[in-house]
């Protein structure tokens, strides 16, 4: 294949020339800095709650922007006051775990595992409202089929007066 390659470039490349530059090329790949552990680095578990706020304060600005608009707070002020933090603090730690491939990917398993979990959470509560809802909905409309038929009874009557109060609809 190197000589289909030098023939190709017969004259502009020589054989030396290209494993020159392709050694020089590997050479210059060797050499990785990686951050210097921070001084004031924010713990792992701690790292995981403010990436939690980040993302919800992010979900929370994509769905109704209005309340944090008119508060006149960023996400990011809010964040680094609730867990007392500055920019730079964040910056530096996140650069240093974004590092090590096998850290940033433990912490941000966490935070996904946190919010499917938040969200497994909230859907069970709203499929439980709604079937109460739903429930409610049901016996104010039997009730008032009763009615309409006129096979209500007096009990039944003040049970239709009081669940009509009760309900939500």
């Amino acid at each position: 294949m190197l000589n289909s390659i030098v023939k190709i470039k017969k004259g502009l490349l020589t054989p030396q020339i290209f494993l020159l530059s392709m050694g020089i090329f590997i050479m210059g790949c060797q050499d990785i800095k990686y951050p210097e552990r921070p001084k004031d680095l924010i713990p792992e578990d701690k790292m995981v709650e403010v990436l939690i706020d980040v993302h919800l304060f992010n979900a929370a600005k994509s769905v109704n922007r209005l309340p944090l608009q008119q508060t006149g707070m960023t996400p990011h002020q809010f964040i680094y006051e609730k867990h007392a933090i500055d920019s730079i603090q964040y910056e530096n730690s996140n650069a240093y775990y974004g590092a090590d491939l096998n850290t940033y990917e433990r912490i941000h398993n966490s935070v996904k595992d946190f919010l499917e979990s938040e969200k497994r959470e909230i859907d069970t509560t709203i499929v439980r409202e709604k079937r109460k809802i739903d429930s409610i909905k049901f016996v104010t409309d039997s009730l008032k089929l009763k009615r309409i038929e006129g096979l209500d009874t007096p009990k039944e009557s003040k049970t239709l007066k009081k669940a009509e109060q009760d309900s939500i609809i």
